[in-house]
């Protein structure tokens, strides 16, 4: 199973990173929050560098991120 990680700018929220499969489904956030983002899915059309993706959260209703992804790389095993 392929993870990617993507680093968000920082905004001031409690999230700067998270690890997502090759689905888009969130399976690890840093350093906070993990009990709000792990689950969510990444529309992966929209995961690009400098853009805010699109992501359908837990609660099922899609919206756009505040924050925009700042690098994008395999995470380490």
């Amino acid at each position: 199973m392929a993870i990617k990680t993507i680093e968000f700018e920082d905004g001031g929220q409690d999230f700067l990173e998270w690890d997502i499969d090759e689905t888009g489904k969130v399976v690890a956030c840093r350093p906070f929050q993990g009990f709000v983002w792990v689950g969510a899915l990444v529309h992966l059309d929209t995961l690009a560098l400098g853009e805010a993706p699109r992501i359908t959260p837990k609660s099922g209703r899609e919206m756009r991120l505040r924050y925009r992804v700042i690098r994008i790389e395999e995470a380490a095993r």
